[in-house]
């Protein structure tokens, strides 16, 4: 009975420790990081049709800003909610990963000089592989953590592009609409001169074609509205709702005030993909660990004989492998590559996020200078050079072509006006994600700045 004893109760101890759950990270870690590095929370659930979040602004026909679409994203997106779930399947690993395999039982009928009447066994290295197997699985949820982290990231940044896209195309369609004014007044006046007798029905038919063409590229580029907004309304989850997604037309001027080389190491040091590759690492090392010992078989036994004195006497016997043919070589020889091949993906990763940042740095510049350029020099001069043509032509004094190419030197610039502020919000985000975080606030680091008035 002493014996008995003692068995129930190291297998009570066994038990507590192999039903014990550990803790992981779960929605909530992935939400704070987040939060941290963008100012936006995840959401708590995952969406469903019945759950959405709709403002209630955009059902009164308000404007959107880039920051509500953010947090639509990260709070309606079906697809990253999807990738979520590799979270809870992880740490139903950790779960299954701290569980003791349970001992078994063997009761052997009464039979005439049979003298074995029931046995216990219990797998003994379970004991010493099951914390290699939770610090694997640990790491694995840890690697998780950070590369849901990296993709709520990686969703903030297409947002906000998308966002970008969708006023690109609305400013593109307000310079075709200003093509045709600018172009029909133009025919206004060549019919004009034409009446009086100062030109040829040749410039009057040159001015009516030129503003056909000015209609027709307002008819391509109005149909560009749709396709963008179906994109950000796809990334934001509101692909099933019909309200009208129209952005703000609040100032965006961001300018980096931290060195390239110091963003460069930020992001080295504290980006989520990063943080991936090294808990992948971590598991892989565990993993080694586990092939090299996991083979392993040791089994404690205690079996009962029909004794003299109670019937069941205890007996304690141990069962282990014998490691002649099989240590479990192949397994150990691919969890050796796993890790080699996890310790080079860091390198990878390293070298990604240094290009990731270089370049859309150098595009981040590129877009500031020649939009500033564009406003300060470029635009001023044809916005002069149009206003005297025209009051040349009116009097006669140029012929249309002149007036012509002015007006489509203007054009064009207010067309590549809008594309450089587009190309300057999609840097930007694109700068942000790379580093992996917000690098300006609104009144500190970013200026006032003029859009573009087609």
């Amino acid at each position: 009975m002493t014996a008995l004893r003692t068995v129930l109760f190291a297998a009570t101890v066994c038990g507590l420790i192999g039903c014990s759950t550990p803790k992981g990270a779960d929605r909530s870690r992935v939400s704070a990081a987040v939060e941290a590095r963008f100012g936006q929370p995840v959401g708590p659930n995952g969406p469903k049709t019945e759950q959405l979040i709709v403002p209630e602004r955009l059902e009164r026909g308000e404007p959107l800003t880039e920051e509500q679409a953010v947090v639509l994203a990260l709070w309606n997106n079906a697809a990253f909610y999807e990738q979520l779930v590799e979270l809870d399947l992880t740490r139903a690993d950790l779960v299954q990963a701290g569980l003791l395999p349970n001992p078994e039982f063997v009761y052997y009928w009464p039979a005439a000089n049979k003298p074995f009447k029931y046995l216990i066994d219990f797998p003994i290295e379970s004991l010493w592989l099951r914390p290699l197997r939770m610090k694997a699985t640990a790491a694995e949820n840890e690697r998780a953590s950070a590369r849901l982290t990296q993709l709520a990231l990686d969703l903030i940044r297409d947002t906000r592009q998308a966002y970008a896209d969708l006023q690109l195309a609305r400013d593109r369609v307000r310079v075709s609409e200003r093509a045709v004014q600018l172009r029909e007044d133009i025919l206004k006046l060549a019919e004009a001169r034409l009446k009086a007798g100062d030109a040829s029905e040749l410039e009057a038919s040159t001015a009516r074609i030129d503003a056909l063409q000015a209609r027709q590229d307002l008819t391509r580029t109005g149909y560009e509205i749709p396709v963008a907004r179906e994109r950000l309304r796809n990334l934001t989850g509101l692909s099933a709702v019909t309200v009208e997604l129209v952005p703000d037309a609040a100032v965006f001027d961001p300018h980096v005030g931290t060195p390239l080389d110091e963003l460069v190491a930020e992001a080295v040091a504290t980006r989520p993909d990063a943080a991936a590759a090294d808990h992948a690492a971590r598991a892989a090392v565990e993993r080694l660990r586990v092939a090299r010992l996991g083979w392993v078989r040791f089994l404690g036994l205690l079996d009962a004989t029909s004794g003299r004195v109670t019937g069941h006497e205890f007996s304690p016997a141990l069962r282990m492998t014998v490691p002649i043919f099989n240590r479990n070589q192949g397994g150990i020889a691919r969890a050796q590559a796993e890790l080699d091949q996890l310790e080079r993906r860091k390198v990878t990763v390293y070298n990604q996020i240094v290009q990731d940042v270089r370049t859309a740095h150098a595009r981040y510049q590129q877009a500031r200078a020649e939009l500033d350029l564009l406003k300060n020099k470029t635009r001023p001069e044809v916005e002069a050079t149009i206003k005297r043509a025209r009051a040349a032509f009116e009097k006669g004094g140029v012929t249309y072509l002149l007036v012509l190419e002015t007006n489509r030197q203007l054009i064009d610039t207010y067309a590549r006006e809008a594309q450089l502020f587009a190309d300057l919000r999609r840097a930007w985000a694109e700068l942000e994600r790379s580093v992996g975080r917000k690098l300006s606030s609104p009144g500190r680091d970013s200026v006032g700045s003029e859009k573009p008035s087609p």
